[in-house]
């Protein structure tokens, strides 16, 4: 009899996938836990609107010790918009976390994952690792059996700004979002989703959505000329499903954290950050000046409702690393890849070298 069972999560298994994600935590300079409370699934339709669990179970003890989620959702590829997966959430109980038993652990974890493959919902993935977690990225790419092939496609780099105080508003006018300005925000979105790979395919429909749990219109913030945006950024707060934990540091982080501290306070392990995001970024002709204003606006939003962080996402491409970093921000970078088997290599080598603009928020 096969000792470990491979299947679909249900409703039922709930309370184990939530004990993984706390017990199991990303390893970096940074350990932080990306829960799901009071209910793993409720967080589930960001990731997509098409979203599954595969979950391994010990057939002796009966205890869930394996998950791994596989999501699909339109995204912009080549200007076009196409169906993308996202390969997420995996985590592994510890008694497996190491050697030849990790991989084979894993090697059949993608026996499963490959077989829901073959549904035909899309020909490749992306998949985020973190920059630093080099055991990590040399299994996973290590063309194991049944392993996905995978291809570096780009770095991001996740910005955690601390907003002290308010800072002294924009010389450009900054609004807010209303029901009335939706087409437009969606217009905005849409012209500058195309000249980026795999910014996300918004419509009115799924804006304000299931799909996006928790946001809010009035948390868009719009810079406009007459009718039309010319950029817009929203603050996005997942915490009533998606939570994350910090555990502890390590290195450089963990050496000088005391120095650390007088510039930018780093949370105590155990501590859950309250934080959002900062997303729906969109800026015509990567206007600096329009940029600037909108996250000062967001910084000073996020200063009044007192979150201790709030996330940014740039990929190595984006030309507004000079202004974020203005903010002194906490950086934690990872890696992007593209995941395929077989029938999806001459999709993924069809992509071409335009920016890309992953959204963090759903990652």
């Amino acid at each position: 009899m096969p000792s470990h069972r491979f299947e679909l999560a249900t409703q039922h298994d709930d309370p184990e996938l939530r004990r993984l994600l706390r017990e199991n935590p990303f390893a970096g300079s940074i350990s932080l836990s990306l829960e799901r409370e009071p209910n793993y699934f409720l967080a589930s339709n960001i990731e997509g609107a098409f979203h599954e669990t595969l979950v391994v179970r010990d057939t002796k003890t009966n205890q869930l010790v394996g998950i791994g989620d596989r999501s699909v959702r339109p995204l912009y590829v080549n200007g076009e918009i196409k169906n993308v997966g996202y390969f997420s959430g995996l985590r592994v109980d510890t008694k497996y976390q190491h050697g030849l038993a990790l991989a084979r652990f894993l090697g059949k974890g993608w026996e499963g994952q490959r077989e829901q493959h073959k549904d035909g919902r899309t020909k490749f993935y992306l998949m985020s690792i973190v920059s630093d977690n080099n055991p990590a990225k040399r299994l996973l790419d290590s063309k194991l059996p049944y392993y996905p092939r995978l291809h570096l496609h780009t770095h991001m780099f996740t910005y955690a700004i601390h907003p002290a105080r308010p800072k002294k508003e924009s010389k450009i006018k900054i609004t807010r979002g209303n029901l009335d300005s939706i087409p437009a925000i969606v217009d905005c979105l849409t012209r500058n989703g195309m000249r980026h790979q795999f910014a996300p395919h918004w419509t009115e429909q799924t804006l304000l959505s299931p799909l996006t749990p928790g946001l809010s219109i009035s948390n868009f913030f719009l810079a406009q000329s007459g009718s039309r945006i010319r950029g817009c950024l929203a603050l996005w707060d997942q915490q009533a499903c998606k939570q994350t934990v910090v555990r502890g540091y390590s290195g450089n982080m963990a050496r000088f954290r005391k120095i650390i501290n007088l510039f930018t306070p780093l949370p105590e392990p155990g501590t859950r950050l309250n934080q959002c995001f900062a997303c729906f970024l969109a800026v015509g002709d990567d206007n600096f000046e329009i940029f600037s204003a909108l996250l000062r606006a967001v910084y000073n939003e996020a200063a009044r409702v007192k979150y201790d962080y709030f996330l940014l996402g740039l990929t190595k491409d984006s030309p507004f690393h000079p202004i974020v970093k203005t903010y002194q921000p906490l950086t934690y970078k990872s890696d992007i890849y593209l995941a395929a088997w077989e029938d999806g290599f001459d999709d993924v080598a069809r992509v071409d070298a335009r920016p890309s603009a992953p959204e963090i928020a759903l990652l």
